[in-house]
Parts: C-alpha cells; sequence; structure tokens
C-alpha cells in the first residue's frame, strides 16, 4: 500500500518524511513548495462540479477554484505554496483576508511559505522611502498569510535602467537592510533574487550580496536564473551557501546568454512557444551536482518549485515530482 501512495504521489508520509533507523519518522532536511503560476483562478470551492463541468464539457471545472489546485498539489506532495504579489487581486476577494486563504490552504495540507516582491527603483536614491515602504507593507502582507520568506527582485529591468553606477548597487544594498532588518524583527527571512534580465545583473550582483548585511538579508537561487545570467550554479551555491534562505528549482537549456539578450527589452517574454525554463531534469543544469553540495553544506529548509513558461502546470508538478524522487532526493533529502 506503502509503495502504490509513493508512486502515485499520494501518500504524504512517503514523500514528506523519512524514516530513521529506529523506524521513527523525520522531516526531511529540504521542504517542497510550488511557486504560483496557475494567474487568475476564479472560485474559492465549486460546489456543483458536475453541472460547471456540464456547461462546457472540457477541463475548465479542474482549473477554476483554489479547491482542486491546492488538493492537486498537496496529492503530489508540494506542502507549500509561494504566492505572488499577484495573485493577491483574486485571493482576498474570494477568501477576504490572508488568513483566511491560508486556513483553507492548510486544511487541503498546503501552507503559504512566503510571496516574492519586486523592489521596484530601490537603486534610485530619491525612491528610497517608497521602496522600504512597499516592501513592509509586503513583509506585513507574508505574515498575515503565516508566511517566513520574502524572495525580492532588488530592481526593475536593465532596459531603461542599466547599467548602474556603484553608488546605485549601494543604493540597492541599503534598501534591501532596510527591508530585511524590518522582516527580520517580523520573522521572516528576505532573500535576494535575481532575474536574468534585471539591473543588478552578472557585472553587480556579487557585489550586492557582499554589502548587505548577512544578518539581515539572505538569498533566494533560481537555479535556472543565476545561470541564464552567466553564472556557474554550482561555484555560486558553494560559494555563498552560507547565504542561502530557499530556492526556486527549475531548469534551462539556455545558460550563460550574452549581454545583448539579457539587456534587451523585455527578454522573458516570447509569444513563439520558446522557452527559457524547463521542469528539472529537462534542462542542461547539474542538479544533481546541486544535491551533492546541498548534502555537503546540508542546507534545510524550504525549495519552491516553478514553472513558469510551461502550456500544462500540472503536468508540470508531477514530471518534476518525478524527478526529485528518483534523481534527486535519493542523493539528499
Amino acid at each position: 500500500m506503502i509503495l502504490f501512495a509513493r508512486f502515485c504521489g499520494l501518500a504524504r508520509f512517503s514523500t514528506n518524511f523519512r524514516i530513521k533507523p529506529d523506524g521513527v519518522p523525520t522531516m526531511p532536511n529540504i521542504r517542497y513548495a510550488n511557486m504560483c503560476h496557475w494567474k487568475s483562478i476564479p472560485y474559492r470551492k465549486i460546489e456543483n462540479f458536475r453541472e460547471f463541468y456540464y456547461e462546457d464539457k472540457t477541463n475548465t471545472a479542474y482549473y477554476s477554484d483554489w479547491d482542486n489546485m491546492l488538493k492537486y498539489q498537496s496529492a503530489l506532495g508540494f506542502e507549500g505554496i509561494e504566492i505572488a504579489p499577484w495573485d493577491l487581486a483574486d485571493i482576498l476577494p474570494l477568501f477576504g483576508s490572508p488568513e483566511n486563504f491560508s486556513a483553507f490552504a492548510k486544511d487541503r495540507g498546503v501552507e503559504v511559505i512566503g510571496m516574492f516582491h519586486g523592489a521596484h527603483a530601490s537603486h534610485a536614491a530619491d525612491h528610497f522611502d517608497e521602496a522600504v515602504r512597499s516592501g513592509r507593507e509586503a513583509v506585513d502582507t507574508i505574515v498575515k498569510f503565516g508566511g517566513t520568506y520574502m524572495n525580492t527582485c532588488p530592481t526593475q529591468n536593465y532596459y531603461g535602467t542599466g547599467p548602474l553606477s556603484r553608488e546605485e548597487v549601494q543604493q540597492c544594498a541599503k534598501v534591501m537592510n532596510e527591508i530585511g532588518r524590518y522582516a527580520t524583527d517580523h520573522g521572516v527571512k528576505i532573500g535576494l533574487h535575481n532575474e536574468f534580465f534585471c539591473a543588478i545583473n552578472l557585472p553587480n550582483h556579487r557585489e550586492l550580496i557582499e554589502s548587505t548585511d548577512p544578518k539581515l538579508v539572505h538569498y533566494c537561487i533560481d537555479a535556472a536564473q543565476v545561470a541564464i545570467m552567466g553564472e556557474d550554479l554550482l561555484t555560486f551555491y558553494d560559494d555563498y551557501h552560507d547565504r542561502i534562505s530557499t530556492f526556486h528549482l527549475k531548469d534551462t537549456a539556455s545558460a550563460r546568454q550574452p549581454d545583448s539578450v539579457r539587456y534587451a527589452q523585455d527578454p522573458e517574454i516570447t509569444d513563439d512557444g520558446a522557452r527559457w525554463f524547463w521542469e528539472p531534469g529537462l534542462g542542461e543544469l547539474d542538479l544533481k551536482g546541486l544535491y551533492r553540495l546541498l548534502k555537503e553544506h546540508q542546507f534545510k529548509g524550504w525549495m519552491s518549485i516553478e514553472y513558469d513558461g510551461s502550456p500544462d502546470l500540472l503536468a508540470s508538478m508531477a514530471l518534476t515530482r518525478y524527478h526529485l524522487d528518483n534523481e534527486l532526493r535519493p542523493i539528499y533529502d
């Protein structure tokens, strides 16, 4: 029965616990969350599911309420969810408050671990107060959800903004430290999160990390983003393992893109079906090497699995679970 449940991804016992030699189950070192890319989910729970289905006789009913979406990820062993600020426009009208959403998710075996945040124009000295205020408000929202992570892009796209001067990089660090101090005081870890197309980029992102206070500002490694930006994933993690708060785990077949691509206008947005990001194991990153380093450095915490660009998010979630259980978790769990 356990083997069948593990194969199906339906036994939370088998996916989320380890068994010690004495037979006592313990929590794993890594817990897995789903980074929410469902976009608009119009309903809280469809009460008349069969009637809803017969309105168009398609799979629309299966992807239209939070009840089912949370059940899918719970069934596949993703016991956390990281939300994005654009989710709030749907979540808050449907549930009334962050606390209500968290309780609803918890009833389905999922907890809110945190939220993504963009620190717009943090490089601009005249935007300091606004950038800090926005960051503090995001922390307050995360606390209401019961989350403990805020993964933060330190400023906007390179196009129209870069290159940043050293003074502007230091200004970013000043903002991150101020938000990080507030976050730490409220039980939240802020993690810098690079995008391959942002003004904090390959020439200056290590400078930003080293200019922030390690007690207040951590780092979220997005495996694909840092590789596309031009870092070697394993070297970067090895260098900064003691600053890492969490991960966005995804693969890519497009590492080390040139400046002409990364600094272009909106390079992440494609309308021809091309993809920057792939499910773990379908790209070219050495994720097994990463897991060996995770074991060496004894990483403990959350990893959010991210599927941005996938045409079928549920299929991507299932493929990721298979790869985790059969290729990565045997190395380090």
